[in-house]
């Protein structure tokens, strides 16, 4: 009897736990089919790429031949010269109108300088928190107000870059480049690190192309070239430039946060290039327009970034399966 008593319980906890082994396993099939989520990372970058927090994302399907034709229909239009260079971040597709073309970079190379700056600082080679003291010849008066304070003003590296991101001062410029001469070795430096196509002619004036200088924002966006931190921190500068005109005009939603880098060369070549953080369809745009009338210019560029807004926040894509 006793024995029979000590059988019927041993039957009873191996079935408990066989329908304890069972449950489970339903449970962690039914868990591993769910859509994947970001990690709570993500939440602490808002600037930065989601997908670099999630594996297997769902990307949208989506064919831009539309869009192609409508920004190629006004540049001929409109007789632009010039080129855009457009990515949509979820999926990488990409759209171009001689977007491999050389334009005169300006303060575009600002960025790239920027970049440069905070990897020698990641190598340990020089700390954003240094102070400098503006030189007379560091000042220029040609865009910012930095020059203002005069020879012998300090503040740090870190508040050189958000000045010479936020503001595009060229003294805040020739401050940093002074202090990360030589910190890098040319095949650690941003634009040999990105592989990105640029000329320099005998005046050391820089041209690159739309194409080519998206990589330095894809690359903030995706932390590929900087960690975390730091992509994040560049972007953020960006993302409260005090330049309202071009991309920005042509967003149709003040909500949307936007990280971009005018440049200007005199009266030859205009530019704006940046992300468009339209929720679940980030894109970059970069527009490069030749013109002598910057307002003219201004107002194309504000056009191209209207067409591509529009474009995109009409979307209606197919989650990838």
């Amino acid at each position: 009897m006793q024995s029979t008593k000590r059988k019927l319980v041993l039957y009873t906890v191996a079935a408990i736990v066989l329908l304890v082994v069972i449950a489970g396993s339903f449970l962690i099939g039914k868990s591993s089919n769910k859509t994947p989520v970001a990690d709570d990372k993500s939440g602490d970058y808002p600037l930065l790429a989601k997908r670099i927090f999630v594996n297997n994302p769902s990307d949208y399907i989506v064919n831009f031949a539309s869009l192609r034709a409508q920004l190629q229909d006004y540049f001929t239009k409109n007789k632009l010269t010039g080129g855009v260079y457009f990515e949509y971040l979820p999926t990488g597709t990409s759209v171009k109108i001689d977007g491999a073309t050389l334009y005169t970079a300006a303060s575009l190379i600002k960025l790239p300088a920027a970049m440069d700056l905070y990897k020698a600082s990641e190598m340990g080679k020089v700390s954003l928190d240094k102070t400098i003291t503006l030189q007379s010849d560091w000042l220029d008066s040609a865009y910012g107000e930095l020059y203002q304070k005069g020879a012998g003003y300090q503040l740090t590296l870190k508040d050189a870059t958000k000045i010479m991101l936020e503001d595009s001062d060229n003294t805040a410029l020739r401050a940093i480049g002074s202090s990360v001469n030589g910190l890098l070795k040319p095949n650690e430096q941003s634009f040999n690190s990105l592989d990105v196509d640029l000329r320099q002619d005998q005046n050391l004036k820089v041209s690159v192309s739309p194409m080519a200088y998206s990589s330095f924002l894809k690359c903030l966006y995706f932390a590929c070239y900087l960690n975390y931190d730091h992509s994040q921190e560049i972007l953020s500068y960006l993302s409260n430039s005090k330049f309202n005109d071009r991309i920005v005009a042509g967003v149709g939603d003040k909500n949307v946060k936007i990280a971009h880098k005018t440049g200007n060369f005199e009266q030859d070549t205009q530019s704006d290039c940046g992300i468009v953080y339209l929720k679940d369809r980030s894109y970059i745009i970069c527009a490069m327009v030749k013109g002598q009338d910057s307002k003219i210019t201004d107002d194309h560029i504000a056009q191209l970034s209207k067409v591509v807004f529009d474009f995109v926040s009409a979307i209606k894509g197919t989650a990838n399966k």
